[in-house]
C-alpha cells in the first residue's frame, strides 16, 4: 500500500526557480468530450476505496463530505482509488492540506493500478508541485518534471483546485486555473483514477472534494 519516494522526503529543500515546462513536450489542441464520473461525497457511501491501516498509518474514508486521507510521516505514498478503469481523461479536484507540516506530497493519479503505478500530479503547502511516473519495482518515482515553486499553488492549508490530464502520451498539470506543467511519457495506457499523498516530518491530513472525470481527445489528431 505504501510507495516510498526518496524526492518526497528531500524536496521541500530544494527551490529551483526553472520552468516545468518540459522542452521537447508539443502541446496538442485538446477537445473536451462527457464527463465521465462526479464525487461530491455528499453521503458516506463512496466507490473510491477507504480504509484504516492498523495503528493509524494510514486512512481513507469520507469525513465532513469530502474524502479525507491521512498517513505517518516518512513512509512514501498512500492513495486511494476509483474502479472504473479509463484511458484518455481530465481530473480536476478541489485540495486542502488540514494538518501536516510544509514537506508533504499530495494530489491526483491517472492510469493507476492497485500497487500505486501510474502517474501523480502532486502539490505541496510549501507552493511546489511535480509530476512523477511510478513503476513496477522501483520504489523512488520518476520526476517527469521535478519538484519545484509555483506562485499558482496556494501555500499552507489554502483550497487548491487541480487538473490533471492525460492523453495518450502527453500529460498536463494545471492549478488554480494557471497551466504550470506538461510532459510526454508512454509507459501507462489506462488505469484508474486515484488521489494520493505523502507525509515528512509529521503525519499528514488532507481533504479532496468535487473529483471530476472528463473525457478528452485530440482535435485534429
Amino acid at each position: 500500500m505504501f510507495k516510498y519516494s526518496r524526492s518526497l522526503l528531500i524536496f521541500v529543500l530544494l527551490l529551483c526557480g526553472c520552468s516545468g515546462l518540459v522542452d521537447s513536450v508539443r502541446t496538442p489542441l485538446i477537445g473536451f468530450g462527457d464527463i465521465k464520473a462526479e464525487y461530491h461525497f455528499d453521503t458516506a457511501q463512496s466507490s473510491w476505496d477507504t480504509f484504516r491501516l492498523p495503528d493509524d498509518a494510514a486512512f481513507f474514508g469520507v469525513t465532513d463530505e469530502a474524502l479525507t486521507g491521512s498517513v505517518v510521516a516518512d513512509r512514501g505514498y498512500i492513495w486511494s482509488l476509483n474502479q472504473p478503469e479509463y484511458s484518455d481523461t481530465s481530473i480536476k479536484a478541489k485540495l486542502q492540506q488540514m494538518r501536516g507540516s510544509s514537506g508533504n506530497g499530495f494530489g491526483v493519479m491517472c492510469r493507476a493500478d492497485n500497487d500505486g503505478n501510474g502517474y501523480y500530479f502532486v502539490i505541496s503547502s510549501a507552493s511546489q508541485f511535480a509530476i512523477l511516473k511510478a513503476e513496477p519495482g522501483i520504489s523512488n518515482p520518476t520526476e517527469l518534471v521535478k519538484w519545484q515553486a509555483s506562485g499558482a499553488v496556494k501555500p499552507d492549508k489554502g483550497i487548491n483546485s487541480i487538473e490533471a490530464i492525460c492523453l495518450g502520451d502527453y500529460l498536463s498539470f494545471t492549478v488554480n486555473g494557471v497551466f504550470i506543467a506538461e510532459a510526454r511519457d508512454s509507459t501507462f495506457k489506462s488505469g484508474h483514477t486515484g488521489v494520493v499523498l505523502g507525509a515528512v516530518g509529521q503525519p499528514l491530513w488532507v481533504s479532496f472534494d468535487d473529483i471530476i472525470i472528463q473525457d478528452v481527445r485530440v482535435i485534429g489528431g
